[in-house]
């Protein structure tokens, strides 16, 4: 199938190519302005599972602690200190950010042993305890201003664990464990329609709790680290408002395993990434800076290691720290500290809470002794990690998407064809094409690139190549290809002076393109079509797609594909090709899908001319 099914030539242009009489080839080369999508710096990529960037370390002591996000997008910590607790509230948090204020005593209550904090909008709720009793305290507008600590009626202290969870409705609950009267119960406070409930709301148990964490999901999803002899164990519970289990109802408890969770090392490790350099010799011009080796993790690392240390098994685990982010591209998130090191780990796609499929485990390279609290913003953009003297960040999981497009095709200039040396064209289907075009220089007439008549003459700038003959009625040429400017270079020998421009098609660039941040599709539900998650890749370097013809399947196949932070582009796509029957051309960034039959009709391809 050639190219002529993607755009159209002269009847004369055709029949000249048929010929078998002397031609005389004709080249035209046009170098054409072109705005690219912003690129993503180098720096930028994150390579780990959860790029976690910290944006505070300090000298507080680690103690109890929580973190939540209201409504409006505030920061807002929680810690104990000996028997004193203290809030910090940052309105606009950001790398910039001052997270060393926590003003002055949250007091009114000695913090005897656990602290707590939720919120949901306006509403921000902390909870902590003295030596016999359980308290909260509130803030309708998102933590600027607070009430007055309350004592909870038929309540217990919360030495054991405290948490607290919000359901959309501003319904909420309260669940705690104490060592009066029974250490391996679990204590219920619940408020429905702004009334919180009477009684105990009590749960006899065989466990012995350690600690509590809780979100709400259709039901109260907890998760329990309890004591059983001389380790700890991860326990899920689940209390019942109807979704998967009856209202005011217990699910049956289930032990958690953590220990077969996949480390992600493809996002922890870069990944290897073969780039075709220029020939040995050669000068790239500045700014474009030299090219550098890279090295990466190998195929085995990336794809065959599994975490050995067990979440559990010892007495040296803390936390846990549970949250869910608000869209519904990225999953519930558990954090535990196994020998002070904070574990996540995400809830498995297309799960439940109830089914305790927790997957993916990542690390945050720090030290943290009574781990590290969950939080996520309302946008569902990033998950904030913190202890009592830290504050992490990292974009959430899936979240990606195509970059703003650049401005495109903008104005030209002709190159003489005087002062065309030499063009030589390499191509190689699914692979960066290259054409490479070298100016007479003698006279300095492109010395300076970028400037003057030569403005548009600079990286990424587009190469268009007509190619054609002299025929009887005239000159006739035809846009072979479009090709970007990668490099700039001199090559000065004895009587010769050259310009040198390097260029490389839709495929380089695709190539050079590298996904920032890991990213899952169709992991949960079907949301996208390999069809239009090929579109998604192209428009990663500014290009389009359409269709002549495509197959069924390329419209009707759901993928479910996991790309690592630093895979290319081009990698992605060929991985989803290589599930459909259907091929794709390029001409400029401008993609066609084809879907061949053996039954197509044999059409004349138009070559450069050898």
């Amino acid at each position: 199938m050639g190219l002529e099914e993607m755009r159209s030539i002269s009847d004369a242009l055709l029949e000249a190519q048929k010929t078998g009489t002397p031609r005389k080839p004709l080249v035209k080369l046009e170098v054409q302005a072109y705005g690219h999508p912003a690129a993503i710096a180098e720096g930028d990529i994150q390579w780990e599972s959860f790029a976690w960037q910290r944006f505070y370390q300090g000298g507080e002591v680690k103690d109890s602690h929580g973190v939540t996000i209201p409504g409006d997008g505030s920061l807002i910590r929680i810690r104990k200190d000996g028997t004193n607790c203290y809030v910090s509230r940052v309105t606009s948090p950001g790398p910039l950010s001052t997270y060393s204020s926590w003003g002055s005593s949250f007091g009114g209550v000695p913090a005897v042993s656990k602290v707590a904090i939720a919120s949901q909008g306006a509403e921000v709720m902390v909870v902590a305890m003295d030596a016999a009793n359980l308290y909260r305290r509130q803030s309708s507008d998102y933590g600027a201003t607070w009430g007055s600590w309350t004592i909870m009626s038929n309540a217990r202290p919360c030495e054991r664990g405290v948490a607290i969870a919000y359901k959309s409705n501003g319904d909420c609950m309260i669940v705690h464990a104490s060592d009066i009267n029974d250490p391996t119960s679990l204590y219920i406070q619940k408020r429905t329609g702004g009334t919180w409930s009477t009684g105990l709301g009590q749960r006899s148990g065989d466990w012995e709790i350690a600690d509590l964490a809780m979100y709400y999901d259709g039901d109260w999803n907890i998760i329990a680290l309890v004591q059983e002899g001389s380790y700890l164990s991860v326990v899920r519970m689940v209390y019942g408002d109807g979704y998967k289990v009856t209202a005011g109802t217990w699910a049956d408890d289930a032990k958690i395993g953590l220990g077969r969770a996949r480390v992600d090392v493809a996002a922890q490790v870069r990944l290897r990434l073969f780039e075709v350099g220029w020939p040995v010799g050669f000068r790239r011009m500045q700014p474009f800076g030299p090219w550098e080796p890279r090295t990466a993790s190998t195929y085995w690392e990336r794809y065959h290691a599994v975490l050995a240390a067990l979440a559990g098994e010892t007495l040296d685990v803390s936390g846990p720290y549970l949250v869910k982010p608000p869209t519904s591209c990225a999953r519930p998130l558990l954090s535990l500290a196994r020998q002070n090191q904070p574990w996540l780990y995400r809830l498995k796609p297309g799960t439940d809470f109830i089914d305790y499929n927790w997957n993916k485990a990542s690390f945050i390279d720090t030290s943290a002794s009574r781990g590290m609290a969950l939080a996520a913003d309302p946008s569902g953009g990033y998950i904030w990690a913190t202890q009592p003297n830290e504050v992490w960040r990292a974009a959430c999981v899936g979240s990606w998407s195509p970059p703003t497009p650049g401005s495109g095709a903008g104005t030209k200039i002709t190159i003489p064809v005087a002062k065309i040396a030499r063009i030589a064209e390499a191509m190689d289907p699914e692979q960066p094409s290259e054409l490479v075009v070298e100016l007479d220089n003698a006279k300095g007439t492109y010395n300076s690139p970028g400037s003057g008549s030569l403005a548009v003459l600079q990286r990424g700038a587009r190469v268009n190549l007509h190619l054609g003959y002299k025929t009887t009625s005239g000159d006739q040429l035809s846009e072979a290809a479009r090709y970007f400017i990668e490099a700039m270079e001199y090559k000065r020998d004895p009587n010769l002076s050259a310009f040198i421009m390097h260029c490389v098609d839709a495929w380089g660039l695709l190539t050079r393109y590298q996904f920032n941040k890991p990213v899952e599709w169709n992991s949960g539900s079907d949301d996208f079509t390999c069809y239009q998650l090929i579109e998604k890749v192209v428009q990663a370097v500014g290009g389009t797609l359409d269709y002549k013809s495509r197959s069924s399947l390329i419209t009707s196949l759901y993928p479910r594909l996991e790309v690592g932070a630093g895979e290319s582009a081009a990698g992605v796509l060929k991985r989803l090709l290589r599930m459909v029957p259907d091929v794709i051309y390029f001409f400029g960034l401008e993609g066609f899908i084809a879907y061949p039959q053996s039954g197509d009709t044999v059409v004349y391809k138009f070559r450069f001319p050898q």
